[in-house]
């Protein structure tokens, strides 16, 4: 049970804050439980991704040194919203703090776009959820 536990755990991010009692759960087989939870979990895979770029976005258009106009998911952060390096470490650690990471400078200077920030942020999730099962 523990192996499928885990293989499950690898593919799909479990978020779903599951209470149910015993009075709730009886009638219930274990099976009918784990499939709620499979159905409840597979789609949000996608929607955390989603609600991951759109913070990405909205974090980016409030940078107080880019028109929000110009800010897309492949927007270039230098070449089209303009910024230099400094601005670019500062929106650095904007990410680090809105989503309570830390990005080594090797891997910010690869971040060169939106989308790829919220790669980066998607598959760092992914690595620390494959740890801890």
């Amino acid at each position: 049970m523990q192996s499928l536990r885990s293989s499950i755990l690898k593919y799909v991010r479990v978020r779903v804050p599951l209470q149910v009692s015993l009075s709730q759960a009886e009638g219930r087989s274990a099976l009918n439980i784990l499939n709620l939870q499979i159905r409840t979990c597979s789609n949000s895979g996608s929607t955390d991704q989603d609600q991951i770029k759109e913070q990405v976005l909205n974090l980016v258009k409030k940078f107080d040194k880019i028109d929000a106009t110009k800010v897309t998911e492949s927007a270039d952060f230098q070449k089209d919203l303009s910024l230099d390096s400094l601005d670019r470490v500062e929106l650095v650690m904007a990410f680090e703090q809105e989503f309570s990471i830390e990005i080594p400078d090797e891997e910010a200077d690869k971040l060169k776009c939106c989308a790829d920030v919220a790669q980066y942020i998607i598959s760092g999730a992914e690595k620390k959820a494959q740890e801890s099962s």
